[in-house]
């Protein structure tokens, strides 16, 4: 009869602990969710500003040899052909001092890892969640070592990306349809 009792705390203690695992899983999908998209929101902006440091140089360079400038515009001209060369030469160092091409590489890395990490937790909380204790912590754990792994190597987004973020995520920007239909 002891055993019994023991044995109904046991499966209950177990039962609990899965409960609470789902439910952690459940909160880093969450947190998976919001910091992919804002990591997405800070890519495409860090493109736009990449192609604008790519291209202005060409176009200001091609100002400051322009010789429409230097024939109708005078001295007027000649400074402003001066300037435009000196701003076309330090978009390139600008852009090379901030480091700008690898951010948008790690950025757009580092957003698809929490991607696949959400879908992960996802799967994890509605299938792998029935499988035995053992194979449900392990697998928790392990799916925690890699979320651990890419927070620490992901850059920190800007804040006003969060904020996008969260409204494209509370208007249903990110819901898929099957979730809606299920439901």
């Amino acid at each position: 009869m002891a055993e019994n009792i023991r044995d109904g705390r046991a499966e209950e203690a177990v039962k609990l602990l899965i409960e609470q695992i789902v439910a952690e899983s459940r909160r880093q999908e969450e947190s998976c969710r919001y910091t992919a998209a804002n990591l997405y929101i800070w890519q495409k902006q860090a493109n736009r500003w990449r192609r604008l440091f790519l291209v202005a140089p060409i176009i200001l360079g091609g100002f400051a040899s322009s010789q429409l400038l230097l024939e109708y515009w005078g001295v007027f001209g000649k400074i402003l052909a001066a300037f435009s060369g000196v701003l076309a030469g330090f978009f390139p160092a600008i852009y090379v001092s901030l480091n700008m091409d690898m951010q948008v590489i790690e950025i757009a890395r580092a957003a698809g890892e929490f991607t696949n990490l959400r879908d992960r937790f996802r799967q994890f909380a509605n299938f792998k969640s029935a499988s035995p204790q053992g194979d449900v912590e392990a697998e928790f754990e392990a799916l925690m070592d890699r979320m651990d792994a890419i927070r620490m190597s992901a850059p920190a987004a800007p804040e006003w990306c969060f904020k996008e973020a969260q409204e494209k995520i509370g208007s249903g920007d990110y819901s898929f349809s099957t979730d809606k239909e299920t439901s």
